[in-house]
């Protein structure tokens, strides 16, 4: 998750009050770590947001005897890690995932839809309008939502896995999330045709991969995480 400016004010605060506190050899510490970053091209946000969790533990450490060359190994070896570290992942909003999960949906929904059309008997070019393709990606986003907020955020990093539901919990919350997603796409297909247009197949298509290509974009770009398919 970003710092705002406010929270990374408050670590520069939180950083200057540590360093009061350090031993004279843990004080020599910071001060070669930070010699090595200094010539390093470490973004300021990293490196108060790295030197500040280094900073509480070494505080924390004096009150047992650790010392920093047992936390970190050398002052080299700890600015290489510092610089090395891992960007945090960003938090994944109601608004993020279910832009994500829509936009993946849209993806999927356009290209079966237009397949099934395609290669249909009966010559109908799709079996869906756009309209109906756009609320069945919105609802599905939904309940895709509702799946990841009350069953998969317990098998995220950090979470409390002891308050993920069982089995059979988790198989009734899995059911009651797909319905309203199956209802409204099923309700959306008897829209008229002036409200729910049945594009050519390959525009649809064309809409779909462009669909991806947006969703692809957004997730270099401001880092989102699926949480449709993430790793259990």
């Amino acid at each position: 998750m970003e710092e705002t400016r406010e929270e990374l004010q408050q670590k520069v605060a939180q950083n200057r009050e540590l360093m009061t506190q350090l031993t004279k050899k843990n004080d020599q510490f910071i001060f070669d770590i930070n010699k090595v970053l200094e010539t390093s091209q470490l973004e300021e946000e990293k490196k108060v947001r790295e030197l500040n969790t280094m900073l509480v533990a070494l505080v924390e450490g004096q009150k047992t005897g650790v010392t920093a060359k047992q936390l970190y190994g050398t002052p080299t070896e700890a600015a290489d890690a510092i610089i090395n570290a891992p960007e945090p992942a960003p938090e994944m909003t109601f608004g993020k995932i279910m832009l994500d999960n829509f936009l993946l949906l849209f993806t999927i929904l356009s290209v079966m839809v237009s397949l099934f059309g395609m290669f249909s008997r009966t010559g109908q070019q799709t079996t869906q309008g756009i309209t109906a393709i756009v609320l069945g990606a919105a609802s599905g986003a939904f309940s895709f939502y509702l799946i990841y907020r009350y069953i998969y955020v317990y098998d995220q990093p950090g979470a409390d896995a002891s308050k993920r539901p069982g089995f059979l919990k988790t198989s009734g919350i899995m059911a009651l999330s797909f319905i309203p997603w199956f209802i409204v796409f099923a309700l959306a297909s008897f829209l008229p045709a002036n409200v729910n247009p049945v594009l050519d197949p390959m525009l649809t298509i064309s809409l779909g991969v462009a669909t991806y290509g947006i969703r692809y974009w957004l997730k270099k770009k401001f880092r989102f995480e699926s949480v449709m398919f993430a790793k259990r």
